[in-house]
């Protein structure tokens, strides 16, 4: 059960507050109204019946209040909310229902007040006792009774915090100028409630503001989630060499979650004929099962009191009844049994599962707490984890965690993690960063896709300037930036200040998120502006560039072209009359001449082959799995040569360009426009001064008009238009009478071309 706790707001609402400015076009009591609205809310949002609250106001024109009921000499002194759980209705009073007074009322009168509606309902019980005055100290204070009322705040325990508008803040250095004497001898009073009240405190409005305006931290009673023996060997079997530690463990870290949303309903609110309506929708559920009667289904309820459990199997479901799910249950014993030790260097980031846990001695049990410790150093100077078995309650599930030793002065205690079981492991393998291998086999040390000293050298440098720790700046001193402590989640933040604005201005629109908030998720502008030389020579030493991805369309190489339409278009009357000669349609012809279904199961296309190379070349450029555009580029280059070498006379002319034209449109898209070029600059090599000469497929790619890639084709090219028109122009050429090598053509190959 949470503590219980009462707070007292008392605010001054004396003509003072509400019409001197202490900003422009803020005054005094629009800042009180700030300041209380938000401590209200967070307890408003909380929602504990242990927590109450009451709002005390004085400089009223009137008098409420039981004191002033009973004994009298307490005027202008208004009891606007009772003592009791704070709802919506005090946020709404506190934002709109605030009296202006017309008179100075006294804040001790106030005080007086409060401290007795304090003990009128604490009575003899244990709560926690808060009063927060908020006054700009322009009122006269009667100071009679001081020492017993100093008394009764001592006694009674009650913190009070004077929160004081204009007062002076010595450790901000500030004073307020032309400052009344009544406002003086005010302070004056306040700082001599404080030097006698060890809980009394006095803030100035601004400072106060300042630390309300970071989000609110419900804070939790810790509840211990493991109470028992943390135990070393079987205690029962071998006393002797075994160890049993009683020990609780605590909740570290817990995943906080929004505001809880329920159902609303907008109809219930519209309508005018129904009265006490809460607007609210509460959910049924009923179970049924289908029953033919007379070849008509019909839904039948069954009460759920005759519901069993069922487990698949397959598609089959095994129904249990009650009786026989207790051999789905296995018996345990509450216990949490060390089972084995580890170094932490072999022990895997990635096996932590769960929320951590601290785990403490017993309280008020030295003997246990000496144990303990001795465990925690013993681990700590090993360098060693814990392994245990971990059963929180009887007949439990039984769970692996891992304890881990923490050592801080003063403090010491073993965190706790949950750790996964053999099924819950999920293994995958990942190409290496550091190891390419071709395709034969061969460790290659030169490759795109190997990083060079200089790449490594400057993303060191890189890494170690995007470094936090002393990226922020407090008064010209380096300090840590996005600490934990000051990192909050911008979800729940902006979910709970969303909610209020709407509960008090329901026809405003929402506010936007804090600069703070939006900051988190945002570079920090000095880091920026530190790294941005060597961000650039990176990207420059990367070849990094922006990919224009066309409309409707995903990542080049991630994902093929779903729209794209097939490369073989198979005509109705093929796949009726010849399904046996279209192995790509859906359906084959079976061995015993019936045309049957069957789902083809396509192999990766890994080798840009001599039958049908653009096929390939287009398979392994869609490839979903793998990256194959650099592989299928060189593959395609490495054809479209044989096929020019190996050609008898043209035969061979009109498939390889065919394959340059498709190898060219391919690589402007997929930043390889340098591969391609270097590769038609081979090829013109090749044609001019080969034996026999090639000189004829070269006056088909200038009729073609098929040049280098320029820079308006493909943004990663560095050639020119006028460059690439100049390219054209044929070298001198060589005459040759050397006969074909008929042998550098595969046999199968050269039945095939026979064939066509």
């Amino acid at each position: 059960m949470a503590d219980k706790k009462v707070t007292i707001y008392i605010i001054d609402v004396g003509p003072t507050m509400w019409q001197v400015e202490r900003k422009p076009g803020v005054t005094g009591l629009d800042l009180a109204r700030k300041a209380v609205l938000i401590m209200l809310e967070a307890k408003v949002i909380t929602g504990l019946k242990s927590d109450v609250t009451s709002l005390l106001l004085f400089g009223t024109d009137d008098t409420n209040n039981y004191m002033n009921d009973q004994t009298g000499g307490y005027e202008h002194v208004t009891t606007l909310y009772p003592i009791e759980q704070p709802s919506m209705s005090i946020l709404r009073t506190v934002n709109n229902n605030l009296p202006h007074g017309k008179v100075k009322g006294d804040a001790f009168d106030a005080l007086i007040v409060a401290l007795g509606m304090i003990d009128l309902h604490c009575r003899n019980l244990k709560f926690k006792k808060k009063i927060y005055l908020l006054t700009d100290g322009e009122s006269p204070i009667n100071s009679s009774d001081f020492d017993a009322v100093l008394r009764q705040i001592n006694e009674s325990n009650v913190e009070l915090n004077i929160l004081g508008i204009g007062f002076d803040d010595p450790e901000a250095g500030f004073s307020e100028e032309n400052k009344s004497e009544v406002k003086r001898q005010s302070e004056t009073f306040f700082n001599k409630i404080v030097s006698k009240c060890p809980q009394a405190t006095i803030f100035s409005m601004e400072e106060t503001l300042k630390q309300l305006s970071k989000p609110h931290i419900r804070t939790v009673r810790p509840i211990p989630l493991f109470k028992g023996a943390l135990t070393l060997n079987d205690t029962k079997m071998s006393s002797q060499t075994s160890l049993s530690i009683n020990v609780e463990m605590y909740s570290r870290t817990t995943k906080v979650r929004p505001l809880k949303s329920t159902k609303y309903s907008a109809l219930a609110e519209a309508t005018t004929t129904i009265h006490n309506k809460t607007s609210e929708v509460n959910m049924s559920r009923t179970y049924t099962i289908s029953v033919v009667d007379n070849d008509k289904n019909e839904a039948v309820e069954v009460p759920r009191e005759e519901l069993n459990k069922a487990y698949s199997l397959g598609k089959t479901l095994i129904p249990v009844n009650e009786a026989d799910e207790e051999v789905f249950t296995m018996v345990t014993t509450k216990s949490m049994e060390v089972v084995g030790f580890v170094k932490s260097n072999e022990f895997k980031r990635e096996y932590l599962m769960s929320a951590v846990a601290a785990v403490v001695p017993q309280t008020n049990n030295l003997t246990m707490a000496q144990r303990l410790s001795a465990l925690i150093h013993a681990l700590y100077e090993k360098d060693s984890f814990a392994i245990v078995r971990y059963v929180k309650k009887n007949d439990d599930p039984p769970k692996l965690g891992i304890l881990i030793p923490y050592i801080r002065a003063p403090k010491e205690c073993l965190y706790f993690c949950r750790i996964p079981f053999k099924e819950d492991c999920h293994h995958f393998t990942f190409p290496s960063f550091d190891r390419v291998v071709s395709k034969s086999g061969k460790e290659l040390t030169n490759h795109n896709y190997l990083p060079n000293d200089e790449m490594l050298e400057k993303m060191d440098r890189f890494i170690d300037g995007m470094d936090l720790m002393s990226a922020a700046k407090d008064e010209g001193n380096a300090k840590e930036y996005l600490k934990v402590k000051e990192c909050f989640n911008p979800v729940i933040v902006q979910t709970k200040k969303a909610t209020c604005h709407r509960a008090l201005y329901p026809d405003d629109p929402l506010l936007q998120p804090d600069q703070e908030m939006i900051a988190q998720t945002q570079f920090l502008p000095s880091l920026i502006q530190k790294n941005l030389g060597l961000a650039n020579d990176m990207r420059t030493l990367f070849n990094i560039k922006k990919v224009n991805k066309e409309k409707g369309k995903t990542g080049k190489r991630r994902f093929a072209d779903a729209n794209k339409p097939s490369s073989q278009e198979l005509s109705l009357e093929e796949i009726l009359n010849k399904p046996e000669e279209h192995k790509n349609g859906k359906r084959v012809k079976s061995g015993d001449g019936n045309i049957t279904d069957a789902l083809i199961q396509h192999e990766v296309v890994r080798e840009v082959g001599t039958i049908d190379p653009i096929s390939n070349f287009q398979a392994m450029i869609a490839n979903r799995q793998d990256d194959l555009v650099s592989t299928a580029v060189e593959q395609m280059s490495v054809t479209i040569l044989h096929f020019v070498k190996t050609s008898f006379a043209e035969g061979l002319y009109p498939k390889a360009l065919e394959c340059l034209k498709i190898l060219r449109q391919a690589c402007a898209k997929e930043n390889e426009t340098s591969k391609f070029n270097n590769f038609l600059k081979e090829l013109k090599t090749t044609c001019f001064e080969a034996q026999p000469s090639k000189t004829d497929f070269w006056d088909l790619i200038v009729r073609e008009k098929i040049t280098l890639i320029n820079r308006d084709e493909a943004s990663d090219s560095t050639m020119s238009i006028q460059e690439a028109e100049e390219f054209l122009r044929p070298f001198e050429k060589k005459s040759n009478t050397d006969t074909l090598d008929e042998d550098a053509v595969a046999t199968d190959d050269l039945f095939k071309l026979m064939e066509d």
